[in-house]
C-alpha cells in the first residue's frame, strides 16, 4: 500500500500528525480515535517523505497485543519492509538491550527475569521472620515501596529498606532481574556508557510511543536519551487512560515530555469511531473533574451509531448473574450478536471467578484474561518452576515452590517441619525424608523420584533441545495435563511408516487423495495445519503436477502407475479395523511430527555397585561392574573386586554373595576409585537408583579421597521406569521379568550392569514409541469430525481418536468446524448440534472445552521458537518471555465471551460490554481510600485513577453497556459507587424487578 492510500482514510487532525516536520510532537489520542491508524501513517510517510531506513525506525509500546497489531498493519502497508521496522514493548526493548551488553550492565549472559509469582513468594520468605500477620498484603505493599524507590528515586520506608538489600541479594544470586530493575540496569547502561547510547541513537533515527501515559519516569529517560539528538520523536498519549500508577507509571510525564522537548500545543484527535454519542458522553462525564492535559478537550461520539448505557441496581449476586446470563444468551439469540463482540469487566478477579461457573453452567463459551500474565496458569507454573531449577538448581525458593505444587501441600509441610526440628536447608530435610525408612514407601518414593526427574534434566539438559526439554518435563510432572492420547497410549497399536528423512524436506510436497469431497477437504486442512501450504489435493487429473520427489498419501484407490512419486496405500491399512483410513491418516501424521534431536544415549557407561550395606553415608564398596556402550552396543567391560576393609553386612552377603575371603586380596577402594573413574573417562554415566544410591556413594567416596566429585553428566533409569510403569514394581529385578529378561548371576555388578543395558534398550524403545502415540493431539478435533462422516466410531482407535477431538471440535476453539460447514454450504448450528447428539452417545466424553485444554500443546507450540538457541539461553529468554507477557496476550480469536478487569480491557474493543461491581469500595477500591506508607498518592489522585478505570471499561464498548450494583455482595451490605451520581446525567439507571 502506498502512503496516497493511507492518507485517504485519515481525517485532518490525524493528517495534520502524520505530515508534522521532525520534531518533537505530541498526539493526545482518545478511545476509539484512531492512534494506532495514525502511528502506522507516521511511520509509512517517515519513511517515503524523509527517506528514513525501515530498519532505524524504533516504535515502543505496552502489550505483545498492541506490538502485533502494529505489526500486522504495518506488513499490510509496507509489505516486506514492514519486517524491518523494530516495534516491541517497552520490557522487550531493554531485555534485548541488556542481553547484547550483559557484561557491561554486570549481568550473566543467561540471566533472566523473574515474574511477579516468584517476587511475591521471596517477599513473603523475607518477611516471614519479621512479621506474623498480614504478610502477603504486607508483602504487596512492600512491592509497591520497591517501585517507588527504583522508579521514581523514593526513599524506602525504615521497614521496607530492611527488606530491600536482602531481596536483591538473592536476585543477584540467581542471576535475576524484576520488571523494575530490567528498566533501571538499561537506564544505567545507556547513561554509563555514551558509546552504546551513541550506538543506539545511530540504530533509532526515528522513536514512535504508544500509550506514553502509562510510561514511568525510568522509561521516560530511556526514551528521552535515544531522541534527544534528533529529536525526531512522535509520542501518542491519553492522560484520561493513565492507569497504571501502581506499577510505576505517571502521567506527569506527558508534560515533562512537553517541557523537555519545548512543544507548546499538542494536537488533539477528537473523534471515536468506536462507540456511540451516548457511551462517549457518560465516559466523559467520569473523568471531567481529573486533572486532565487539555480541561476543555471534547471527544465526539459515532453519530451514526445508535447506543445506550444504563446501570441496574440487584438485591444479591444470584439475581445479578441470572440477568447477565439472561442478557448475552439474549443478544446472542436474538440480536445476532456474536460472543466475541460482548465483554464483561470487573475491578478484581474474584469477580470473574465466581461469574466463570455460572457461565460454564449456562453452556455460554467464554475466555478469561486472568492473571498477570501466563505464568499464573497452573501448567506453566509448574513448568516455569521446573526450568527455574535446571537453569539454577541451587535456587531453593523454587524448589520449595515445586515441592508445593507436584508433591502437594501435605509433603511440602512435612518437610518445612523436618527442616525446622533438624535446623537445617530444605533441600537437605527433603532428601532426607527420601531415605527415612518410618516416612511411608509411597513418600518416599514420590520424593525420590521427583528428585531424581529434576536431576535427570539438569544433568541432560545440554543433550536437549528446548523443545524436547519442555517435553521431558510435561512427561514427568505427576499432575500435569488431561491429554486423552497420553492417557490412552498403551491402547494405541504400534504403527510403521516410511520416508521420515524425505518427508521433512520443505522441498517436499505432499499430495493427499480420497473420492468423497468431504474427507478429502478434511485431510487436506489437517495436513496444511501441520506442514503448511506444500500440502495439495490430488485427483487423477492431477498426477502430471506431481513431481519424483514428492509424497503421495492415498486414502481412497487410485491408479498408481502415473505416479512418479513414492506413496502410501493408506486404504490398505484398514483391514485390522483397528482404525478407519482418516485414523491411519493420523498416526502417519504423529509419526512425522516427531523432531530429530541429537543422539543423547549413543555414548554412555553403565555401572553398578555391590556393597557392605544399604546406606550409602557409611557403606564400603566390594564390587564395581561397568559397560561402555556406543550406538546400543557393549564395546568394553570393566569389573574388579573391592575390599573396603570393613565388615560385610549379613544382609548384604545374603544378596550378593561375596565374603570378606572374596575380597581380601581385592584393590582398595582408593585404587578401585581410580580405575573406575580411568574406564568412565568423560562419559555419560548411568545407573539405576543412582540418585538414591551409586551417584551418592561415589560422591562420598570422592570426598573420602579429598578428590573432586566426578563431573560426568548423570542419568537414572529408575526415574524413567517409574515415568513409564508408574507404581509398578520398577526394580532390576521388576524390569527383567517384565521384559523376560535372562538375569545371569543377579545382584553380581556385572551381571546387573548387561542386563541392566538390556532394560535400559526396551525402555528408551518404549519412550520413544510412547512419544509418537502422544503427539499431534490438537489435530484430533479433524479426525473426530471426519470419523463422523464415514461412521467410523467403533474401532479401538477411533474412539481415544474421537473422545481426544470432540470437545475441541465442539468448542469456540475448532479450527475446522466453521470452515467445514462454510466450504459445504451447511448451516454451523445444524452441524454442531448434530456432533452433540453423537458425542452424547458416546460414553465418557465431556462437551465443555475451553482453551485451556490445550494449553500444553500450545506451550510446545511456543517452545519450538527457542529451538535454535542453546539451551541454558532458551531457558532464559523463555522464562523473560513468560514474564513479560500481559493478561490479555493470552486472549484467542474465537467466538467467546471475553471476562477481563479493567486493566486486562485496556486496548480492546466490543460491541457490548457489561460491567460488573459498581459499589463503593469496588469501583473505586477500598485501597483509594486508604493513606499507607508505600503508595504515598493522595486519595484524591488514587480516586482519579479509579476514575480514569471506569472511563476505560465505559469506552470498550461500541454500542451498549450495561453497569450493575448489588445490594449484597460476597457476603456485605454494599453502597452504590459515589461515580454513579457523576454520570447520572447521561445513563439510565433502573432498579431490577
Amino acid at each position: 500500500m502506498i502512503y496516497s492510500n493511507i492518507l485517504e482514510e485519515l481525517n485532518e487532525k490525524q493528517k495534520q500528525a502524520v505530515e508534522s516536520p521532525r520534531k518533537p510532537l505530541l498526539v493526545i489520542a482518545g478511545p476509539g480515535t484512531g492512534k494506532t491508524r495514525t502511528l502506522i501513517a507516521r511511520i509509512v510517510y517517515e519513511i517515503q517523505h524523509y527517506q528514513i531506513p525501515p530498519d532505524q525506525i524504533r516504535a515502543l509500546t505496552f502489550s505483545n497485543k498492541a506490538a502485533g497489531e502494529m505489526k500486522q498493519r504495518l506488513l499490510h502497508a509496507l509489505n516486506d519492509q514492514a519486517e524491518k521496522v523494530k516495534i516491541s514493548t517497552f520490557h522487550s526493548f531493554c531485555l534485548n538491550v541488556l542481553r547484547k551488553y550483559h557484561q557491561l550492565a554486570g549481568l550473566a549472559k543467561t540471566f533472566s527475569v523473574c515474574d511477579d509469582q516468584y517476587q511475591m513468594r521471596l517477599l513473603q520468605e523475607l518477611l516471614a521472620n519479621r512479621i506474623r500477620e498480614n504478610v502477603e498484603r504486607k508483602a504487596r505493599g512492600i512491592q509497591l515501596a520497591f517501585s517507588n524507590h527504583l522508579l521514581k528515586n523514593k526513599p524506602l520506608p525504615a521497614f521496607s529498606a530492611s527488606v530491600f538489600d536482602e531481596y536483591t541479594r538473592h536476585l543477584q544470586k540467581y542471576q535475576l532481574l524484576d520488571y523494575n530493575l530490567l528498566l533501571v540496569k538499561t537506564l544505567e547502561l545507556l547513561q554509563n556508557h555514551p558509546d552504546v547510547l551513541e550506538q543506539y541513537r545511530f540504530l533509532n533515527q526515528s522513536v514512535l510511543v504508544d500509550e506514553f501515559q502509562d510510561t514511568d519516569p525510568v522509561q521516560y529517560q530511556i526514551v528521552k536519551l535515544l531522541a534527544w539528538k534528533h529529536r525526531n520523536i512522535f509520542v501518542v498519549a491519553d492522560d484520561d487512560q493513565s492507569i497504571y500508577a501502581w506499577r510505576g507509571a505517571n502521567p506527569e510525564n506527558i508534560r515533562r515530555y512537553m517541557d523537555d522537548f519545548s512543544i507548546s500545543e499538542p494536537i488533539f484527535l477528537e473523534i471515536n469511531y468506536r462507540s456511540g454519542k451516548n457511551i462517549v458522553e457518560a465516559a466523559q462525564h467520569v473523568v471531567r473533574s481529573t486533572d486532565r492535559i487539555g480541561p476543555d478537550k471534547k471527544l465526539h461520539g459515532n453519530d451514526e451509531k445508535d447506543s445506550l448505557i444504563r446501570a441496574y441496581f440487584f438485591k444479591d449476586e444470584n439475581q445479578e448473574i441470572r440477568y447477565i446470563t439472561k442478557k448475552i444468551t439474549d443478544w446472542q439469540a436474538n440480536e445476532e450478536i456474536p460472543y466475541s463482540e460482548m465483554a464483561i469487566i470487573y475491578p478484581q478477579h474474584r469477580f470473574g471467578e465466581r461469574l466463570s461457573s455460572y457461565l460454564l453452567k449456562e453452556r455460554i463459551p467464554f475466555q478469561m484474561a486472568s492473571g498477570k500474565n501466563l505464568s499464573e496458569h497452573p501448567l506453566m507454573q509448574k513448568i516455569i518452576l521446573y526450568l527455574k531449577l535446571i537453569r539454577m538448581p541451587s535456587d531453593t525458593l523454587a524448589l520449595e515452590q515445586l515441592v508445593e505444587k507436584e508433591l502437594g501441600y501435605q509433603i511440602y509441610k512435612q518437610v518445612q517441619n523436618f527442616k525446622n526440628l533438624h535446623n537445617t536447608t530444605f533441600r537437605k530435610a527433603l532428601n532426607e525424608l527420601s531415605q527415612r525408612e518410618e516416612i511411608s514407601y509411597k513418600i518416599r518414593n514420590q520424593i525420590s523420584t521427583f528428585i531424581g526427574h529434576i536431576a535427570n534434566m539438569v544433568n541432560l539438559k545440554s543433550f536437549f533441545s528446548f523443545e524436547r526439554l519442555i517435553s521431558e518435563i510435561i512427561r514427568g510432572s505427576q499432575e500435569i495435563s488431561r491429554s486423552v492420547l497420553r492417557h490412552n497410549a498403551a491402547k494405541l497399536s504400534r504403527f510403521e511408516c516410511r520416508y521420515f528423512k524425505k518427508i521433512a524436506r520443505p522441498e517436499t510436497s505432499i499430495w493427499v487423495y480420497h473420492q468423497d469431497e468431504r474427507i478429502s477437504f478434511i485431510a487436506l486442512r489437517l495436513l496444511k495445519a501441520a506442514f503448511g501450504e506444500r500440502v495439495h489435493r490430488l485427483s487423477a487429473e492431477r498426477t502430471l503436477h506431481v513431481k519424483s520427489s514428492d509424497i503421495a498419501l492415498l486414502l481412497d484407490p487410485l491408479p498408481v502407475e502415473n505416479l512418479s512419486c513414492r506413496y502410501e496405500l493408506m486404504f490398505k491399512q484398514t483391514t485390522d479395523r483397528r482404525r478407519s483410513v482418516l485414523s491411519v491418516l493420523f498416526r502417519w501424521l504423529q509419526a512425522h511430527l516427531q523432531r530429530e534431536d541429537q543422539p543423547v544415549f549413543d555414548d554412555y557407561v553403565i555401572f553398578d555397585l555391590e556393597t557392605t550395606g544399604k546406606n550409602p553415608e557409611t557403606c564400603g564398596v566390594v564390587e564395581i561392574a561397568a559397560v561402555r556402550v556406543k550406538e546400543g552396543e557393549i564395546i568394553d567391560e570393566f569389573q574388579t573386586l573391592v575390599n573396603p576393609g570393613m565388615e560385610i553386612e549379613e544382609e548384604a552377603r545374603e544378596v550378593h554373595h561375596i565374603s570378606t575371603e572374596d575380597i581380601a586380596q581385592a584393590p582398595s577402594e582408593k585404587e578401585a576409585w581410580e580405575q573406575f573413574k580411568a574406564f568412565a573417562g568423560n562419559s555419560l554415566l548411568i545407573a539405576h537408583n543412582g540418585y538414591g544410591f551409586d551417584f551418592r556413594v561415589l560422591d562420598r567416596l570422592a570426598k573420602d579421597f579429598n578428590q573432586p566429585r566426578l563431573s560426568n553428566v548423570r542419568y537414572d533409569t529408575l526415574i524413567l521406569a517409574r515415568t513409564l510403569f508408574p507404581n509398578q514394581q520398577n526394580s532390576i529385578d521388576g524390569l527383567a521379568a517384565r521384559f523376560k529378561l535372562d538375569a545371569g548371576t543377579r545382584h553380581r555388578a556385572l551381571d546387573d550392569v548387561k542386563v541392566l543395558q538390556e532394560i535400559f534398550v526396551r525402555l528408551l524403545d518404549i519412550l520413544g514409541e510412547q512419544d509418537v502415540k502422544i503427539s499431534g493431539e490438537e489435530f484430533t478435533e479433524y479426525i473426530a469430525l471426519g470419523n463422523v462422516l464415514l461412521n467410523e466410531l467403533s474401532a479401538v482407535e477411533d474412539k481415544i481418536f474421537f473422545s481426544a477431538g470432540i470437545q475441541k471440535l465442539l468448542s469456540p476453539y475448532s479450527r475446522i468446524r466453521s470452515a467445514y460447514a462454510a466450504q459445504f454450504g451447511i448451516e454451523e448450528d445444524e452441524l454442531l448440534n448434530n456432533l452433540k447428539r453423537i458425542a452424547s452417545r458416546q460414553t465418557a466424553v465431556s462437551v465443555l472445552y475451553k482453551n485451556e485444554d490445550d494449553f500444553a500443546l500450545r506451550i510446545m507450540q511456543t517452545a519450538k521458537e527457542f529451538n535454535e538457541m542453546p539451551v541454558d539461553e532458551a531457558i532464559a529468554e523463555f522464562l523473560s518471555f513468560v514474564a513479560l507477557v500481559n493478561p490479555q496476550d493470552s486472549l484467542e480469536p474465537v467466538d467467546a465471551v471475553s471476562m477481563l478487569t479493567y486493566h486486562a480491557a485496556k486496548g480492546l474493543e466490543f460491541d457490548r460490554v457489561i460491567i460488573v461491581g459498581m459499589e463503593d469500595e469496588n469501583m473505586p477500591s477500598f485501597f483509594a481510600y486508604k493513606n499507607d506508607d508505600e503508595d504515598d498518592r493522595t486519595v484524591t489522585k488514587k480516586l482519579e485513577e479509579q476514575k480514569r478505570l471506569l472511563y476505560v471499561g465505559i469506552t470498550r464498548a461500541k454500542s451498549e453497556v450495561i453497569l450493575t450494583a448489588v445490594k449484597n455482595r460476597f457476603g456485605r451490605l454494599q453502597k452504590a459507587s459515589p461515580f454513579l451520581n457523576e454520570i447520572k446525567e447521561s445513563i439510565e439507571i433502573k432498579t431490577y424487578q
